[in-house]
């Protein structure tokens, strides 16, 4: 691990980190303003919904429990709670990438997942979240630890399933805990779930009702399905291929079948060993499957940085170094929403640019889950694949030149007691 690398992608963050700050300061960060007026109008007495106090015009969209969550946001001055909220970001950014190097057998994670979380602050999901003041970080920050192995055993499952009591759509990461046939961590995930859903009951019961019986129905209540930083398979054809209207018909079927995908892709992975890769896998397949998935709705391709010096083949490794430079770019700003849906083919791949680069690494990931795995994940896939819990079954070639020396070592050891027994 270079020193240099380290110190630039730390100035880089810096950089960035210094900048939402100026916007804190001089701006209010929209999203979390309103998780702001959420947190108020629960204290207040307020309605959350219908008639809620919000001073930017934005809606509440998510249940009564997560306003019980964002009541802390009210104990500060706005700027500074501005301020706090981006550094957690960033904190829950270097928590993430940390986990994964860790899993991934990368020799001094710690000061990997410095340097690449810097080098995040370059991504453009990475940026929207601290202008906008965003919570999909903290929600894979929760579903990471819970998947990756770092909740204790005893209780896994508790952040995927607080994770979707925020905001349902984590509820998909429970795939993972089913292809492993972890049916008591899929348990304690529907369990905290639930528990959630009741404490959003005793504290607001009639908008509890309202929120899972109409509001958690409204498919249009994240933006128009051609909005261009909508970045999912359904707002690239709505942008000049198909009508808005015959997306949505086709939003059940673009669904099922990511999931279907992902839930195969993440199989065979987990089968290997290779559970970072798993979760990235079911990432993308929620961003490109999802009716709406805006820019800053695929902050956990944040993955594809530590993977793009882990991944056992270099083909892999080079296309998810040209990925992560692809999703730099905000290119969906080179049109308004007017023009969404004009169709211009060079216009169409340059403002979908995020979008299919999602998709051509979950396509690359599919051909690998399709390929005859080679010798050493034929041997995973034997034992049942490994915990991630454990430390065991990293994907990386650093974790793979271990799993080497240690089957190395395993034969000296079975050659040295034949020899005493011959004695």
């Amino acid at each position: 691990m270079p020193v240099v690398f380290v110190l630039l992608g730390a100035l880089i963050g810096a950089i960035n980190l210094g900048h939402s700050f100026y916007l804190a300061a001089n701006e209010t960060l929209l999203d979390v303003g309103v998780f702001r007026d959420a947190g108020n109008a629960l204290v207040n007495g307020d309605p959350l919904y219908d008639g809620f106090p919000t001073r930017s015009g934005f809606a509440f969209i998510y249940p009564p429990f997560a306003a019980l969550l964002f009541v802390p946001l009210t104990w500060l001055p706005e700027v500074a709670m501005d301020i706090a909220w981006n550094t957690a970001i960033i904190l829950a950014i270097f928590a993430v990438i940390g986990m994964a190097c860790h899993r991934l057998g990368l020799e001094r994670w710690w000061m990997w997942a410095i340097g690449l979380t810097g080098l995040s602050t370059l991504l453009d999901t990475v940026y929207m979240n601290l202008y906008y003041g965003q919570i999909n970080v903290f929600l894979i920050l929760l579903v990471a630890a819970d998947v990756l192995g770092y909740t204790p055993k005893k209780i896994r499952g508790i952040g995927v399933g607080i994770a979707a009591g925020i905001k349902l759509t984590p509820a998909a990461y429970g795939v993972i805990f089913l292809v492993r046939k972890d049916w008591w961590s899929v348990a304690r995930s529907a369990g905290f779930f639930a528990l959630t859903a009741l404490i959003g009951f005793a504290l607001r019961p009639k908008e509890s009702i309202y929120f899972w019986t109409e509001q958690f129905f409204a498919t249009d209540r994240g933006g128009d399905v051609f909005y261009p930083p909508n970045q999912g398979v359904g707002g690239m054809l709505s942008r000049g291929l198909l009508s808005a209207g015959t997306v949505e018909s086709l939003a059940p079927f673009i669904l099922l079948t990511f999931a279907l995908l992902s839930i195969f892709i993440a199989y065979r992975l987990e089968q290997r060993g290779r559970s970072v890769e798993a979760l990235l896998v079911v990432v993308l397949g929620i961003s490109l499957g999802a009716p709406i998935a805006v820019s800053h709705h695929w902050v956990g391709v944040i993955l594809i940085l530590p993977l793009i010096f882990a991944a056992r083949e270099k083909n892999l490794r080079v296309l998810l170094a040209v990925a992560a430079g692809a999703l730099i770019s905000p290119s969906y700003t080179i049109i308004d929403e007017s023009e969404a849906q004009v169709w211009a083919w060079p216009l169409w791949l340059n403002t979908n640019i995020i979008g299919l680069m999602g998709l051509t690494v979950f396509i690359a990931y599919l051909a690998v889950a399709l390929q005859e795995p080679p010798h050493e994940e034929r041997r995973s896939d034997a034992e049942g694949g490994a915990d991630p819990g454990t430390g065991h079954g990293a994907a990386g070639p650093a974790a793979a030149e271990v799993d080497a020396e240690q089957a190395r070592s395993g034969e000296l050891d079975g050659r040295s007691h034949a020899q005493k027994g011959d004695r």
